[in-house]
């Protein structure tokens, strides 16, 4: 649930929880920062440590927007490699909601030219 605190505290632990995802067949390993507590910066260095970790895996991302950063968490994911990003319209959620698919598509299709589905 809270990947990205649990990561800060304990990398190695973190990734073998991951393992055991994968080993079982897990198609997408996505990465939650479900109480929206990392910053950008935080969310890239580790995404791209996951994504080193587990190569040729599909790496997910879930933000919520609690610090005002579930957009730029979700973007900062992509751009290390994660490759399937959760959302909803216009950031309906819980407590302060979730990614604003609404503000995240058009940033990854029109200014950084992903294709998104």
């Amino acid at each position: 649930e809270h990947f990205f605190d649990g990561y800060k505290r304990n990398p190695e632990f973190s990734l073998r929880v991951l393992e055991a995802a994968a080993v079982q067949g897990a198609d997408c390993l996505v990465l939650c920062d479900t109480n929206g507590g990392s910053l950008p910066h935080e969310v890239e260095k580790i995404v791209a440590d996951v994504v080193r970790h587990f190569d040729g895996v599909q790496i997910g991302m879930h933000t919520q927007n609690d610090t005002g950063c579930a957009v730029a968490n979700a973007v900062a994911g992509v751009v290390a490699g994660a490759t399937h990003v959760q959302g909803t319209i216009n950031g309906y959620g819980e407590r302060t909601g979730n990614c604003d698919n609404t503000v995240l598509v058009p940033n990854l299709t029109l200014k950084m030219g992903i294709e998104t589905l």
